[in-house]
């Protein structure tokens, strides 16, 4: 053992968690429901991680084909702070070989007090890129393994988590799988950076970068600017050669203190740099070599994007695209329950009602309030979000309301503008509303009351004109019979109380499926198996339509093309094992059918009968993507009698 780390976790495990270097691990892993609540609190980490896993993955197994990686036998597994594991993909369980012994699945715990040494529990508890190969392992059960881990930072500083790759069976020397390396850190960054911009989506995201041609993220720092040219946030990776300057100096300071270059000069020199193919926007060697926008808020006009505070200039983004996506249109689908309450929507969408949404983790509250304020009158005005339930308790008031310069100790110099006041004239989202603190509730009362916002530090009211919608996974009933939720501040947000549906209920499955896979590929059809199919209908799904858009992005970046098999679906989905139980095929109809049921079926029949039961010729004679075909064949029981 030639690593200092190495000894150093021996000592730790043997002396002060007095693991028995003979016995064999004490894997731990979390039950289904509580696994599903860990999954649910890291949906985004788990969403944007297991994406990048896929696509990893394929590039290990290219790169082991032309000897530049030891073995194509790995797993990646994505861990959370605490050391759980929330996914794994890898050649090993695609080729249903049983590593969950090894605790390489999701849920088990991959701690130094239940594990011993490893790469992934040395990662955790070091913070630092870590190596473990076969007898460097404190445990026998793992001494054919080598893993590689590397650690991935949240945008506060915090650890966010570990990705891991782990060779079961690793029959080369530890130097082999120094190539490992880069790999997992080019893939930790794409997730830092892919996290930052998600959690600063309605934000200009700037991105500084001392490499002029930009291809290495490593030495790149990303800055999440608000509408008054403000730094809000700040994400670091090697920058002290490129900005010279500590975090905390730069987050409250104004983009033009900090890069000479004032907010609206980067938006147009950003429109110039998209003209021209160039990401250059500036230069100035003394300070930084370069500077681009990374990222935009989903929008179609920078007048969204910075609040109505720019001049209105044309975005980038296809604006048809973008209204497609998330319309109200778009989203009514073919669910009865949906459709009435888009309908219901329409009703009081230009009238100054409060809205409260309550449904599931999952089942797209967000999305449709984004969308209900692009409907509406106030779509020229900034949509503001916030979630109560990932704001400390101690920050809240702050975020919301705002405060004045020296306020408090840590207060920015400048003062801070509060989501309220930033949301006037358009919307305040308020997601996770039965999160709210107490001692708030009543704060946020008297500015739905009085119309009218007071920062922290000051006796001076402002007045504020906002659109309210409220989300909720909770049963706010509830929450109210048990002095959680204030009764008045209730009556203020429940004009229209919207029920949304978990996906399981929903009746519009396929179009869902069909139509993220659109939004996904950017292809009009995407084949789908009919096994494949059958998994998508009969699942629970607990993560409801974030979890569907999760495991179709996975799905298509693990197939061959622009097809969806069975082995491109997480194991959990073939397999059913989840809290809900085991995956049920959904029924087809059954007779009698319908006068015009029967005729459809009836020369559905015939013509697979006419066409030797080939889906695809019979699709093209009738004029209908495979996929409707297979639909139909399983809305009306038909099945092959050779099969």
């Amino acid at each position: 053992m030639d690593n200092d780390y190495i000894t150093h976790a021996w000592d730790r495990c043997t002396g002060q968690y007095r693991l028995d270097v003979n016995g064999a691990p004490e894997l731990q892993r979390l039950d289904a429901g509580n696994l599903g609540r860990v999954l649910e609190e890291q949906h985004l980490f788990v969403e944007i991680g297991s994406a990048e896993m896929a696509h990893l993955i394929k590039q290990m197994l290219r790169f082991s084909e032309d000897a530049l990686l030891p073995s194509p036998d790995c797993t990646l597994l994505l861990l959370d702070a605490g050391g759980i594991a929330l996914h794994a993909v890898g050649t090993e369980i695609e080729g249903g070989r049983d590593v969950r012994y090894s605790g390489m699945d999701a849920g088990f715990i991959w701690r130094e007090e239940y594990v011993g040494v490893t790469g992934p529990s040395l990662c955790l508890h070091d913070m630092k890129p870590r190596m473990v190969h076969r007898e460097e392992h404190l445990f026998r059960n793992f001494v054919e393994m080598a893993c590689c881990a590397m650690p991935i930072w949240a945008p506060s500083g915090a650890l966010l988590g570990v990705i891991d790759s782990t060779y079961s069976r690793s029959g080369y020397a530890k130097s082999a799988y120094v190539s490992v390396m880069p790999l997992l850190a080019q893939l930790a960054r794409r997730i830092e950076m892919k996290y930052f911009a998600r959690n600063y989506q309605d934000h200009v995201i700037l991105s500084v970068n001392r490499l002029n041609d930009y291809t290495d993220h490593d030495d790149e720092a990303l800055f999440a600017i608000n509408e008054n040219g403000v730094i809000v946030a700040a994400e670091f990776a090697l920058t002290k050669g490129t900005i010279g300057d500590a975090k905390g100096g730069l987050v409250g300071a104004n983009v033009r203190d900090v890069f000479d270059v004032s907010l609206d000069k980067m938006l147009d020199d950003h429109h110039r740099a998209e003209k021209s193919h160039s990401r250059t926007l500036l230069r100035n060697t003394g300070r930084h070599d370069g500077l681009r926008v990374f990222s935009l808020p989903d929008k179609v006009s920078f007048t969204a994007v910075v609040n109505g505070i720019l001049r209105n200039t044309p975005h980038s983004r296809d604006e048809a695209s973008v209204q497609v996506h998330d319309s109200l249109l778009a989203l009514s689908g073919d669910d009865a329950v949906v459709s009435e309450n888009i309908r219901r929507i329409h009703k009081v969408l230009n009238k100054n009602i409060s809205i409260l949404l309550l449904g599931e983790t999952g089942t797209g509250k967000d999305t449709l309030a984004r969308a209900i304020h692009r409907a509406s009158d106030r779509r020229d005005k900034p949509f503001v979000a916030i979630n109560c339930a990932a704001i400390p308790e101690s920050l809240i008031e702050s975020e919301l309301f705002g405060y004045e310069p020296g306020s408090f100790t840590g207060a920015s110099r400048v003062g801070k503008q509060g989501k309220v006041m930033a949301a006037n004239g358009g919307t305040l989202f308020l997601d996770e509303i039965g999160d709210m603190p107490a001692a708030l509730q009543g704060r946020l009362l008297r500015v739905l009351e009085e119309r009218e916002v007071t920062p922290l530090g000051t006796t001076k009211a402002s007045p504020v004109d906002i659109r309210v919608i409220s989300a909720t996974n909770k049963s706010i009933n509830d929450l109210v019979q048990q002095g959680g939720f204030r009764t008045d501040l209730l009556y203020r947000i429940n004009d229209v109380v919207l029920s949304l549906p978990p996906l399981r209920e929903r009746s519009d499955k396929i179009r869902l499926v069909e139509t993220i896979c659109q939004q996904e590929c950017g292809v009009s059809e995407m084949e789908i198996s009919a096994e494949a199919w059958n998994i998508f209908l009969g699942y629970s799904w607990p993560g409801n339509i974030r979890e569907l858009r999760s495991v179709i992005r996975t799905a298509l970046a693990l197939s061959d093309g622009n097809a969806i098999r069975c082995e491109d679906l997480p194991e959990r989905l073939v397999t059913g094992e989840r809290a809900g139980g085991r995956v049920t095929t959904a029924p087809a109809i059954t007779p009698p059918w319908s006068d015009s049921d029967a005729l459809e079926r009836n020369r559905i029949l015939a013509e697979l009968e006419r066409h030797h039961w080939r889906v695809i010729d019979t699709a093209k004679f009738l004029k209908v993507s495979r996929n409707t075909l297979y639909r139909k064949m399983r809305l009306y029981g038909i099945m092959d009698a050779d099969a």
